[in-house]
């Protein structure tokens, strides 16, 4: 068999040359060379020498970051919002544990090629609706089915119990009415999750769908996701996470500093959702939620960046950046995006730029974070290139 015969064969091989490697773990860059190895990253040294079958590229000056993983998005399961017909991201009634976002994802959306074309390499897609919405599943944005895009095809449990505290400027009748429904709702789903740990330790032959998807949460094997705001509600959720032995995260969490120390006796990360928004409150600094990141990780709290908007996802990288220009560095706030939601979700080999970890990479002119200096020049995801030229937004850029 001749040379070329062989390299045929070979999987394919990649080095990246001198470029500045961004780890995603926390630490500072360094200038280095990278070799992909078919899926995988195989070297990352200050020099690796070049075979004959490499595909070399010259990124020197240039630097590399890995793939962003958006967590908590309605990603896949809504496309335009105004027309029912494409929304598919809720279930009818009050507990769907059952609803499993895997089956409802669309990997032909057109939002999709815009997050790419901005880091997003990786979603976490969120079904929404009711206390207990369903289960969510991890995606990589490449695959022309869901079997060949899914990471995870049940990841955590995401629930949306009702405020304790009523609207401000509501009429006190209302308010009171308000606070008494939220905490019928918690006495129902506090019956649910009771009737739900009998049938999961065997205490009924009824088959259930719905108890058989919650009882992994109740093993406390996977995460349970709260999307709450207020001190009354994460103290809600600490208490009932307690109560039944969740592994809680809360996503939301605007008033999480008051309290801090409730959040990290619980040991329970804050995924916090946009850090472009307005303070919570009249009295509430105008930088609250750009400085939030740095000070829940001064107080000892386990932080991720979200973004609740399917097609806005694409500013994700922006919102760590302003986590870094207030108080983080920038290699911290990276890992908000890249290595501490993978750990949290348990995707081992995603979230930072290792080797054996997948080579699921960017090769950025700038900084990645930054608006005025991000240029995504190509994009590998698990050792393929990705399309970035399909981005529908960049084509009306060029046709207008």
């Amino acid at each position: 068999m001749g040379l070329i015969g062989v390299f045929a064969w070979l999987p394919i091989q990649i080095l990246i040359r001198g470029a500045w490697i961004h780890r995603g773990d926390g630490t500072l860059p360094m200038r280095a060379d990278m070799l992909v190895r078919g899926d995988s990253i195989a070297a990352i040294a200050p020099v690796i020498s070049a075979l004959p079958e490499y595909q070399v590229i010259d990124a020197r000056g240039k630097h590399v970051y890995p793939g962003i993983i958006a967590i908590g998005t309605p990603v896949g399961l809504i496309e335009i919002e105004a027309i029912r017909a494409t929304r598919d991201a809720a279930e009818v009634g009050e507990f769907t544990p059952e609803a499993a976002a895997y089956t409802a994802f669309n990997v032909d959306s057109r939002v999709l090629p815009t997050l790419r074309a901005n880091g997003i390499l990786y979603v976490e897609s969120v079904p929404q609706g009711g206390v207990i919405a369903g289960r969510s599943a991890v995606f990589r944005l490449m695959g022309r089915t869901r079997e060949q895009a899914v990471v995870l095809s049940s990841a955590a449990l995401h629930c949306y119990p009702p405020s304790l505290r009523p609207w401000l400027y509501a009429p006190y009748e209302e308010q009171k009415k308000e606070v008494e429904r939220a905490h019928e709702s918690w006495k129902r789903l506090d019956a649910y999750f009771e009737q739900a740990g009998r049938w999961c330790g065997g205490d009924s032959l009824f088959p259930s769908v719905a108890f058989r998807a919650l009882c992994p949460y109740l093993r406390g094997e996977k995460p349970v996701i709260w999307h709450v705001e207020t001190a009354e509600d994460i103290e809600a959720v600490v208490r009932f996470s307690s109560r039944w032995g969740l592994k809680a995260a809360i996503a939301g969490g605007a008033e999480a500093l008051r309290v801090v120390s409730l959040l990290r006796e619980h040991n329970i990360p804050l995924i916090l959702i946009r850090t472009h928004r307005l303070p919570p409150s009249e009295d509430s600094p105008m930088d609250y939620f750009y400085a939030l990141p740095k000070s829940l990780r001064d107080s000892g709290i386990t932080v991720f960046l979200s973004h609740d908007s399917f097609w806005n996802q694409r500013n994700l990288a922006y919102n760590a950046g302003s986590a870094a220009a207030y108080g983080l560095s920038s290699e911290e706030a990276l890992a908000l995006i890249t290595d501490k939601p993978a750990r949290w979700l348990g995707l081992s080999r995603l979230g930072r730029l290792e080797v054996g970890y997948k080579a699921s990479f960017l090769l950025v002119e700038g900084d990645l974070l930054d608006v005025p200096r991000s240029r995504i020049l190509r994009a590998w995801l698990e050792g393929k290139e990705v399309n970035l030229s399909d981005n529908p937004q960049e084509q009306l850029f060029h046709k207008y």
